[in-house]
């Protein structure tokens, strides 16, 4: 009996388990958990700041602020949207070329440059104001 309640509680705890591992959301599919390194210097840029989602407009709009210059620099973000909305709120490093903001734009960003992710290294779950 006791042999036969062993096996059933180690069937369920299994079952659990794998539940809840096939449950966890997760990076999303097709994204890259690190897209690639950059080094500063031949048209690269590279910058350390805190991501942030600009309103809910679709699709996604993202910054990031550099809060190493005084003003903090503040760049719009061109990269996969998945990735970047993984790390709203974090401070992440960011490399890639920085194009000039264009006149069409409109709104508080209208005049940021946007820099186009080519890498992206993880480095806080908060966003730490550097100095």
């Amino acid at each position: 009996m006791e042999r036969r309640v062993r096996a059933a509680v180690g069937a369920i705890v299994w079952s659990m388990m794998t539940a809840l591992a096939a449950a966890q959301p997760g990076i999303p599919k097709g994204t890259q958990l690190n897209p690639g390194r950059v080094t500063a210097g031949a048209g690269n840029f590279i910058t350390i700041g805190c991501v942030s989602r600009e309103g809910q407009s679709t699709p996604p709009v993202f910054a990031i602020t550099d809060s190493r210059s005084k003003p903090p620099a503040e760049y719009r973000l061109e990269g996969d949207p998945d990735l970047l909305g993984l790390h709203v709120g974090h401070t992440v490093e960011i490399g890639g070329p920085i194009t000039p903001a264009s006149g069409t734009r409109t709104g508080a960003d209208a005049s940021a440059p946007t820099l186009k992710m080519q890498s992206l290294t993880y480095i806080s779950t908060t966003c730490v104001k550097l100095q």
